[in-house]
This record gives structure tokens, C-alpha cells and sequence, in this order.
């Protein structure tokens, strides 16, 4: 993932996107709400990723897969701990279209 140098301190990052995955288990279709908020190590080591190229992981990796909310979280969060190594990362999925009653994942 491309990413650049903090060279502005920035400390911290929320980052929203929308994500639409197949549930194994109650055999639907869910739109997954992430709300990523990243805090970026400091200058001169710390990175900041390029949004696009986590909306390409979203879209190419977890878009229409068959994952569980907590599954395509994690994996979101893992894919951002390997390419941009932050401080700190935490993913928020909020679901309220699926066949169960409305639900918020953190990892």
C-alpha cells in the first residue's frame, strides 16, 4: 500500500467507507459501515496511507466476499498494521441492514 511520511505531525485519522459482504452464517447479504481512526507514529518514521489504496482494499479483497462483520474488520485492521505500521488503529463496522438486529464490531 502507498503510503507518505508524516511530515505535518498528524495525529490522528478517521477514515469512513462502506463495504458490502455475504454473511455465512444468516445467508445475506450486509453493508459493513467502517469507521477506521489511525494514529499515525511520529516523524520521521511515521506513515500516513493513501486512502485510495485502502478503498482498493476494501473493494478488491472484502467486497462481496463471504465474511462474517468481525472477520472483514480484522482483516481490514490487519492489511493497515502491515502497510502503514501506526501508533495506534482501531476498526469500527456498524451494521443495520442485516438479518439480525443492528450491530457495532471494534477491533
Amino acid at each position: 500500500m502507498p503510503k507518505f511520511q508524516n511530515s505535518y505531525s498528524v495525529q490522528k485519522i478517521v477514515y469512513k467507507q462502506k463495504c458490502r459482504c455475504f454473511c455465512p452464517i444468516g445467508k445475506a447479504d450486509y453493508t459493513n459501515e467502517f469507521t477506521v481512526i489511525i494514529e499515525p507514529a511520529g516523524a520521521p518514521n511515521g506513515m500516513i496511507p493513501d486512502y485510495c489504496e485502502i478503498d482498493k482494499f476494501i473493494r478488491e479483497s472484502l467486497e462481496g466476499e463471504s465474511l462474517v462483520i468481525e472477520e472483514a474488520t480484522y482483516k481490514l485492521k490487519q492489511k493497515i498494521i502491515e502497510d502503514v505500521h501506526p501508533r495506534k488503529v482501531t476498526v469500527e463496522s456498524a451494521v443495520n441492514d442485516a438479518v439480525h438486529g443492528n450491530v457495532v464490531v471494534t477491533v
